[in-house]
């Protein structure tokens, strides 16, 4: 199994970081796309890095896309503390 840490973490901070920029809240309200897979950190992570996977890491894409996803969560959760 090929697992790209990089790329995981690269793509997990890029997921979880879009979500807190108010620009990309503006134009999802905007265009009317406010909906799960794009205001969701761990789904728009997800779908956001199974093309790159797919290419660098052949058939264990969907195991480091999930785990992306996840670490992309957990990001997200802990910028929101309060």
């Amino acid at each position: 199994m090929n697992i790209d840490y990089n790329m995981i973490i690269a793509f997990a901070f890029a997921g979880a970081l879009l979500q807190e920029i108010p620009i990309w809240n503006t134009m999802l309200d905007k265009t009317g796309l406010d909906v799960k897979p794009f205001n969701c950190a761990l789904c728009f992570t997800f779908w956001m890095s199974i093309c790159p996977f797919i290419y660098s890491t052949g058939i264990s894409f969907i195991f480091n896309s999930i785990i992306a996803a996840v670490l992309a969560d957990l990001i997200n959760r802990q910028m929101n503390r309060s």
